[in-house]
């Protein structure tokens, strides 16, 4: 039986990386680092998993190699010039996740955060929306710099569902990225996959239902979805069919053939 929603951030809950491009960029200035991401360069750069092993991969690339006490002095300036730009712009949420994580303790349902991010991005992003006392809505709140691997691997996951106290196919993860599926996956999650514009084309074949957004009362799919019989993921109709697919199945291998949103309009 579903027990729990397990939630990637960045590119799930919102579309964050103009913000942390950004971010990345003005660090790189004052570090007197001779990096400059431009939007095409950050898309590749995404693959690999982790700001700090981000910059390490590009300083390398550019034959600017500098030692981990380095990079990790570059990446905490960026996350406090991340904070600071989320504080005074903001970043909307996707269509729907405020919702589904509003409806899921009305359904039974208990709600964690599995990200490869660092734990002080979560605040400016998370308490605009939720409030001051946002925390207290998540059972587990696991990040990127709490385990020994990060995505693709499945740690962040794995220690999400220990603190949690559930099987893996007592929960669904909600991700954004083929890493982030092929981690969930190889935790023994089922996964639902709604595309970030900064990674469009990314292979989310392996996700067990792939949607162009959670959908609200303002975006609506532009067709009901086979697997819930909606236009919009409720907390419900997940809840219905996770135990139509996985109640009677003892591992993964068993998994139904995989469906895929409809196009928008």
């Amino acid at each position: 039986m579903l027990e729990a929603l397990i939630f990637d951030v960045d590119g799930t809950v919102a579309e964050t990386e103009g913000l942390h491009r950004r971010a990345f960029n003005l660090a790189f200035e004052r570090h007197g680092v001779g990096l400059r991401w431009d939007e095409r360069e950050y898309r590749r750069l995404l693959r690999v998993h982790g700001g700090k092993e981000r910059i390490a991969r590009s300083l390398a690339e550019h034959e600017e190699p500098r030692p981990p006490p380095e990079v990790a002095a570059i990446h905490a300036t960026k996350t406090r010039i991340y904070e600071e730009l989320l504080e005074a712009e903001g970043a909307p949420w996707r269509p729907g996740v405020h919702r589904l994580m509003a409806e899921a303790p009305r359904a039974g349902l208990r709600l964690a955060i599995a990200t490869t991010t660092s734990e002080a991005n979560l605040e400016p992003l998370f308490a605009p929306v939720l409030g001051a006392g946002w925390r207290r809505r998540f059972e587990a709140i696991v990040t990127g710099d709490q385990v020994a691997r990060k995505k693709p691997a499945p740690d962040v996951y794995l220690e999400a569902l220990r603190r949690l106290h559930l099987a893996p196919l007592e929960a669904v993860a909600f991700e954004d990225s083929r890493a982030g599926v092929e981690a969930a996956r190889a935790a023994g999650i089922p996964v639902v996959a709604m595309p970030s514009r900064w990674l469009a084309g990314d292979d989310l074949s392996g996700a067990d239902i792939v949607l162009e957004h959670l959908g609200d009362a303002g975006a609506l799919w532009a067709e009901s979805h086979p697997a819930v019989n909606n236009r919009w993921l409720s907390a419900r109709q997940l809840a219905a069919w996770h135990a139509r697919r996985f109640d009677a199945a003892p591992d993964r291998s068993t998994h139904a053939r995989r469906t895929r949103c409809p196009p928008p309009a």
